[in-house]
Order: C-alpha cells, then structure tokens, then sequence
C-alpha cells in the first residue's frame, strides 16, 4: 500500500486550493501529497465570484474585477461602491490551467487520474480507495459529497440553480466599471428569482439567472427567461452567445459533519457553501488556510470553526423565512441593501461582523417577521428534538 504524508481526494476548487496553498508547506517540510479526481479539470465549466479587500494566491487568474456594483429591487435601483472591497470573477478554466502549472512542477505533488470508490480512518492513518488499489496517509482531505439524509422536520433545503450566457452584442452594451450583483426584474413566481450581469467589455458580458427554490425548472424556462431579460432589461435583441454554464447549489441550515478521524472534509462537503446565500469560493480559501497555518504551527490539519456559530443561525433564520414564504427574497434583500452601507453586507455576508454590527443590520430589517422565523424554526428544532 502506497503510502502519502496527505492524499485530496477531489480535484475541484476546494481540492485544487488546498493543494496549492500548502506547496510551499511541503517543500519545507519534505511531505508528499496525492490529488486525485475522476477526471482531468481542464474544461471551463462554471464561474466563482467573491468579494475581498485584499489580493489573495489566485489574483494571476482574476479575470475582472468591480468596485463598483448595481442592485435593482423593489423600486430601489442604485450603484453602489464597494471599495475598499473588490467583486472579482475567476473562470474555472482559468483555474485549473493555473493550478496545473504549479501543481505538475513540484516533486511533492503526485496527481492521478482515478475514481475514490471509499475512504475511511483508521487510529494513525486515513484509506482510500481508488480505482480498486488502496492508497494510505496521515490525513485525507476530502471535497467529495458525504451521503446525507434530509430531516425536513429540524431543517430547511432549499436549491440556488442557475444557467448563465456569455454574450458578445453587435454593439456597445455594457459599463465594464460595473457590475450587476442582483436585478430583481424578472417574475418571482418560481420562488426568489434574479440576474446578475458581469460585464467583461463594453461588447461581451455573463448573464446569469438564478433561482431559490425546492426544484430546479425545464431547460426551456431558463431560456426563456434569459431571452426576456436580455430583450427588455438589457435593451439587446442582436447578440451571439459565446458560453453556456448551469449549475445547482444546495441552500442548507442542515449541519454538515467537517472531520471523521483523520478525514477533513473541505468545500460544500464539509459544509463550507453558505447557507443563505450559496457563495463558497471565500469560505474555501478561508479553511483551506487555516488548515495550512495549523499545520506549520502544530504539525496536524484540525482547525477550529472559521465562523461564529451565530452564522449558521442566521442562515436558517432566512432560509425559513423564504420557504416559509412569509417574506419574499427581493423583500428582504430590497430593504437590505436599501437600509445599509453595502460594505457592511458584505461583511456580514462573509461571516466577518461583530454582534454590535449585526443587531444594527437587524434593526433595519422587517423585525417582526425575522423575529417570527427565529421563534418558529427554534421550536420546529425543539420539537424535532423532543420525537
């Protein structure tokens, strides 16, 4: 049995960050990692974007960046500056291009091609599967989903699904000084219901609609609703689309177990998606960090929770509101945006405010209803509980 000092299995964006992130760890401390993943991460198949104040390791392959952002809600539209924030857009391509290069030219890495059957931990070493061969380390971290039954009577499950266009017009269309984080002009029928618009030139921008909701729709309603917004918001009925992407993202106040033994589950597998709002790549960087800190100061990968435990309250607080439908997503994030300075969002969305910072968001909020859904998803747990 091949032994590694560290094996990742999964070769996403979480597996990839991780890997990167400790090359310098492993140079210095002489250590071998295997990344694994059942296919090569070569294709452009998806788009994260983030908020940061900083420049972090994946800056060479930013590919834009905003300080500038627009919100169009409930009879509110503004832009509004972020700085000293910057909203910025990686392409997955762009990604693992970048992190190949650095990952193929350190004799600490091994990479392989290959399917993880199963993992498990043992007393002093961690298992894994592959392809029918075992593979052994001091730790696995893995970014593959963990098998999870729902519990609809303690928690909420919603789904944030998307399709998205790269479009190039015959014309000049967009600002590429800013972009588009949320435009509620579109029906909320099929649940929270809205666009956002990422100019790269005044000729070519990704338009992405995006839903909150228990199901994802028809490939057809998507389309339609691309074609509707691109027609009448966008004012464009000549363009050429370059780029397709979809996606679904699970929208969970459900805990997520982070460590099993000697395995550390990163990404949404260990619980690192947001639950209110579906964003994953900062939360990401944040642990995968952490990890590599902890790692240099103490020798083993174990990190404390990178968020307060009021957060993952918080997240299910709204998400029991929108299922609850008592208040609607473009209420909420209306009033939000309308009532506070966009650079204290942001933060909050980051999980990265003070309690004091917090209640003043809250105090302009629809407090009734907030106060409602806190009451009531407290004693749906309690009751839950008490079966």
């Amino acid at each position: 049995m091949e032994h590694f000092d560290y094996i990742i299995a999964g070769g996403g964006c979480a597996g990839r960050s991780l890997a990167t992130r400790l090359l310098p760890f492993l140079k210095a401390r002489n250590k071998r990692v295997l990344v694994v993943d059942k296919s090569t991460k070569k294709e452009n198949d998806k788009t994260w974007c983030f908020w940061e104040d900083r420049t972090d390791i994946f800056e060479p392959v930013v590919q834009r960046k905003w300080n500038r952002l627009s919100f169009s809600g409930l009879s509110y539209d503004k832009e509004l500056s972020i700085q000293p924030y910057f909203y910025k857009m990686i392409r997955s391509g762009d990604f693992y291009q970048y992190t190949n290069d650095l990952l193929t030219n350190s004799p600490q890495v091994s990479i392989k091609q290959g399917e993880v059957q199963n993992l498990y931990s043992e007393d002093k070493k961690a298992i894994v599967t592959i392809d029918g061969v075992l593979y052994s380390a001091d730790y696995v971290f893995s970014s593959i989903p963990q098998a999870q039954e729902k519990d609809s009577q303690r928690y909420q499950y919603l789904l944030q699904h998307f399709n998205g266009w790269v479009i190039e017009t015959t014309a000049d269309t967009f600002d590429p000084s800013c972009a588009t984080l949320m435009d509620f002009n579109t029906s909320q029928h099929a649940g929270t219901s809205f666009f956002y618009v990422l100019p790269l030139s005044p000729r070519r921008a990704l338009i992405e609609y995006t839903l909150f909701s228990e199901e994802v729709l028809p490939t057809a309603s998507y389309t339609a609703a691309l074609e509707k917004y691109i027609r009448e918001q966008i004012n464009c009925d000549h363009y050429t689309i370059l780029e397709k992407e979809q996606g679904v993202i699970p929208m969970s106040d459900h805990p997520i177990k982070r460590e099993d033994g000697r395995i550390i589950y990163l990404g949404t597998a260990g619980g690192f998606t947001k639950g209110s709002t579906g964003y994953t790549f900062r939360f990401i960087q944040k642990h995968t960090s952490a990890i590599v800190e902890k790692l240099y100061r103490s020798g083993h990968p174990r990190v404390p929770p990178i968020s307060s435990f009021r957060f993952p309250i918080y997240d299910g607080v709204l998400l029991h509101l929108l299922n609850s439908k008592r208040l609607s997503g473009v209420e909420i994030f209306t009033t939000m945006f309308k009532k506070n300075h966009p650079v204290k969002i942001l933060k909050f969305l980051d999980n990265e405010t003070s309690i004091f910072e917090e209640l003043l968001i809250f105090n302009t909020l629809q407090k009734k209803e907030f106060a409602m859904a806190l009451w009531k998803r407290t004693l749906k747990l309690m009751k839950a509980d008490s079966l």
